[in-house]
C-alpha cells in the first residue's frame, strides 16, 4: 500500500486516478444520489482563497494507476489558526483492507506537522460514524447536518411560480440574478450579504467565518471558471438597491443531471419576509430554463436550522441524510 500527494488540478493522470474510488465511495455510501465529475473534483482539489489545501490517494503498489481512496486536508491561514478539516472518499471493499485507516493516519500526521490542534471530519450516517471514531481514539460530536435532494421532474411548476412571484409580504423586493461573475455594480452589496452565513447553526462546532470582501469573491468566482462550473446566483434586491437576500447553485459540465445549492441566506433585517422561498424557487425554475437536462439539486444543512429545512420540506426536498461532524483532538 502505497500512499501518494496528488495534483488534480494540474494533472490529469492525477485527476483520473482519483474518481473511479470517489464514484464507488458514492455508489456504496451514498445511493440515490449522482456520482461526481471530474469538474466537481477538479474544483474540490482547488487550495481556496488563504487556504491550504492537500490531497492524498492510496494506492495497491508503486505501479497502481487508479486510486483505492482519497483524501482531501486543508486549513485556513488567516482564520481558525487550531483548525484544520478533512473528507475520506474510500469504497466498502477498501475499507476492510485498511486504506480508510492509512489515509486517516496520513491526515493526523498532516495535522500534526501543520501545528493545528483540531481536526474536524464530516461522515455519512450510511457509513457507521460511531465505530469509525472508535477505531481511530475517539472524538467529539459538534454538529450534525442533513444532505437532502430535490427531484426537478416531480414538481409542479405553477406552484413554484407562484412562489417566486412578490408576495404581501416581500412585494417590494426585486429578483436579479446572473451567472458566474458578479455585475460590479452589485459587488460589495453582495459580500455584504454573504455575511449573514455566519450566524447559521453550527451546533457545538467553533468557527470564525471570514468577513466577506471582493478579493475574496473574485477569486471563487476565478476558481469556478477554470473548474468549467456553472454558478448561478439569484439576490433580493431592497428598494434602495441592496442585496437583502441570496441563492447560489453551482452544475459542472459532465454532471447534466445535477446540481448543487451552495449558500442560500437572508441579511437579518430582512429575514421573516419569505425571501429565502422565493429565491429557491426562482433559482430552481431559472436551472430548468437553462439547463434543461436539470434533474437533481443536493443541499446541505445543519439538523438545527429549522427554518431553512422548513423551506426544503415545502420545495419538495426529501431523504435527508444525516453527516455526523466530529473534531479530533491532535497532539503535537
Amino acid at each position: 500500500m502505497q500512499i501518494r500527494r496528488l495534483n488534480p488540478l494540474e494533472n490529469p493522470q492525477d485527476l483520473a486516478a482519483i474518481v473511479p474510488a470517489h464514484r464507488q465511495w458514492r455508489d456504496d455510501y451514498l445511493p440515490g444520489f449522482p456520482p461526481f465529475g471530474e469538474a466537481r473534483l477538479r474544483l474540490w482539489s482547488m487550495p481556496g482563497y488563504r487556504r491550504h489545501k492537500a490531497v492524498f490517494g492510496v494506492f495497491a503498489d508503486e505501479h497502481a494507476e487508479q486510486a483505492d481512496g482519497v483524501a482531501v486536508f486543508g486549513y485556513q491561514l488567516d482564520k481558525n489558526l487550531d483548525l484544520a478539516s478533512a473528507t475520506i472518499a474510500v469504497s466498502a471493499e477498501a475499507r476492510a483492507r485498511g486504506v480508510e485507516t492509512a489515509l486517516f493516519e496520513e491526515i493526523l500526521r498532516e495535522t500534526a506537522q501543520s501545528g493545528r490542534k483540531r481536526l474536524a471530519f464530516g461522515i455519512p450516517e450510511t457509513m457507521d460514524p460511531a465505530a469509525f471514531v472508535e477505531r481511530h481514539g475517539g472524538a467529539t460530536l459538534t454538529d450534525t447536518a442533513l444532505s437532502s435532494i430535490l427531484d426537478l421532474s416531480t414538481i409542479d411548476r405553477a406552484r413554484y411560480e407562484a412562489w417566486s412571484e412578490p408576495s404581501a409580504k416581500n412585494s417590494e423586493y426585486t429578483l436579479v440574478g446572473w451567472v458566474g461573475r458578479c455585475p460590479d455594480e452589485l459587488a460589495q452589496s453582495y459580500c455584504t450579504a454573504l455575511d449573514a452565513m455566519a450566524d447559521q447553526p453550527l451546533g457545538t462546532f467553533e468557527y470564525e467565518f471570514a468577513k466577506n470582501d471582493i478579493e475574496r469573491l473574485r477569486y471563487l468566482e476565478d476558481q469556478v471558471a477554470q473548474s468549467g462550473g456553472r454558478l448561478y446566483v439569484q439576490v433580493a434586491l431592497d428598494p434602495a438597491g441592496n442585496i437583502a437576500g441570496f441563492n447560489s447553485l453551482m452544475s459542472y459540465p459532465d454532471e447534466p443531471e445535477f446540481a448543487d445549492i451552495w449558500d442560500t441566506g437572508v441579511v437579518r433585517a430582512h429575514r421573516g419576509h419569505g425571501l429565502g422561498l422565493r429565491l429557491k424557487a426562482a433559482a430552481s425554475l431559472w436551472l430548468l430554463e437553462d439547463r434543461p437536462s436539470a434533474r437533481w439539486v443536493g443541499t446541505y444543512n445543519n439538523e438545527d436550522n429549522e427554518w431553512m429545512l422548513a423551506v426544503n420540506r415545502t420545495l419538495g426536498y426529501r431523504d435527508p441524510m444525516p453527516w455526523l461532524g466530529y473534531e479530533f483532538a491532535v497532539a503535537g
